[in-house]
């Protein structure tokens, strides 16, 4: 499991402009616990060499839509998080040209910079590009020493893989890549980071004054019994909670599309 910190500490990636909602979703899923009991069965497999660590990780993002690699030496590594192609449209997908169009060109993936992690992923090759401004996901369909073209398919978020395929064509052509356009604007980062933190004191056992005197106003350590029950603040945790939950438990997936 992801080490264990403590929940009323602000996490260090709270004011990242680089998180992408990727990056988020990946930390609501791993809060899940049928999601946690099916990475560890799957990384103790890897373990024992009874799956490949590529085939295991493209099973886990098939079912939960978004995973971390089951490398058994950088478990729960956020930076080594894949989300399924369909879902998030953030990830650019490379394939060979049809016939007839012969612009095409090669990927030399020595010229793109520090390359994260390659894996392969059903019938793809994922490959993780490191971008301290926040990271690029490639799906390559075909063999990178043949022309390979950008695919942007008609999906529901199409401005959003045209903006993720400008990027990655910035980078193509030696220029700086710059920001992806994929990631939350600081006041809804800061909100779905707090709904971690949330989460976290919850399972450790906080009481809901507890959780609301961290996340919202010390003050209501004072409230007597009537005022705690009448507040704003017993109302708003409820509220935070049960936003949180439903995040954990499947929302996450709408964090992929930016939703």
């Amino acid at each position: 499991m992801p080490p264990e910190k403590d929940w009323r500490v602000a996490p260090d990636d709270a004011g990242d402009d680089a998180l992408q909602y990727l990056d988020i979703a990946i930390g609501y899923v791993s809060r899940n616990a049928r999601y946690r009991a099916d990475y560890l069965c799957a990384l103790d497999r890897v373990k024992h060499g009874t799956v490949a660590a590529d085939d295991a990780t493209a099973k886990l993002v098939r079912r939960w839509g978004i995973s971390f690699h089951t490398t058994p030496s950088a478990a729960f590594d956020p930076k080594l998080a894949v989300a399924r192609l369909d879902l998030s449209p953030s990830g650019i997908v490379l394939a060979p040209p049809p016939e007839g169009v012969d612009a095409a060109q090669r990927l030399d993936l020595k010229t793109l910079g520090t390359v994260r992690a390659r894996m392969k992923i059903g019938d793809f090759l994922h490959v993780i590009l490191a971008d301290k401004d926040g990271d690029e996901r490639l799906w390559v369909s075909g063999a990178l020493d043949r022309p390979l073209a950008m695919m942007l398919p008609i999906d529901p978020d199409p401005f959003t893989r045209l903006a993720a395929a400008e990027r990655f064509c910035r980078r193509l052509l030696g220029m700086a890549a710059g920001p992806p356009t994929f990631r939350p604007p600081p006041f809804r980062r800061r909100h779905l980071l707090m709904l971690l933190r949330l989460l976290d004191g919850h399972h450790a056992g906080a009481s809901r004054r507890e959780l609301a005197a961290a996340l919202i106003d010390d003050a209501v350590r004072d409230y007597n019994a009537a005022e705690w029950v009448e507040s704003r603040e017993r109302k708003r945790i409820g509220r935070w909670l049960k936003e949180a939950v439903e995040l954990r438990d499947g929302g996450y997936i709408r964090l992929l599309r930016g939703r």
